[in-house]
């Protein structure tokens, strides 16, 4: 089991690292192509057909590749205003229960993102000379990724970012 564990946990460490390099390659690319837009735009009043287009299926990749790498790191929004009261006994099932959804939800989300990337395979962008099955793989690349992140999380058993560090709360006899 151990040996799972540390392999696992090789593959997740380059899923992040992957992630984290294709991010700002995709943020310095963003920044260069619109930048280049409103250059060619306000000042030289030709705008380049194609940097908007560019630009929002960068966006896409950016907005799944930055969701995968969230729960990698514990940074999505979550609402545990119930779990937090559980006694340890019965958070940590239930905590297991919900990332076990999340990780057959990636799954799915990954078979549908493969079905929707092949229908799309001969359809171009409308600009760019470019299949849009580029644009709709950012689904299921993310999912896989978010589904080794999952994994990762079940096997260390280490769920809200809160649970590594505990900090009592002092509420003073006035209720301030």
């Amino acid at each position: 089991m151990q040996i799972l564990k540390n392999t696992w946990h090789r593959i997740n460490n380059l899923v992040a690292f992957i992630e984290r390099w294709t991010l700002t390659i995709l943020f310095v690319g963003m920044l260069v192509c619109g930048a280049l837009q409103i250059v060619t735009r306000f000042i030289l009043h030709t705008p380049i057909p194609w940097s908007e287009e560019l630009l929002t299926y960068s966006f896409v990749w950016t907005s799944f590749i930055g969701a995968s790498l969230a729960i990698n790191s514990l940074a999505h929004f979550n609402v545990d205003c119930f779990v937090v009261r559980l006694p340890t006994y019965l958070s940590h099932p239930l905590l297991y229960i919900v990332w076990s959804i999340m990780a057959v939800f990636t799954v799915f989300l990954c078979w549908k993102g493969v079905v929707l990337t092949q229908v799309n395979v001969y359809q171009s962008m409308d600009v760019l000379p470019v299949s849009m099955m580029w644009a709709y793989l950012a689904l299921p690349v993310s999912a896989a990724f978010m589904f080794i992140h999952t994994v990762e999380r079940l096997l260390l058993g280490d769920f809200l970012p809160h649970m590594r560090v505990m900090v009592p709360v002092i509420i003073s006899e006035d209720g301030a």
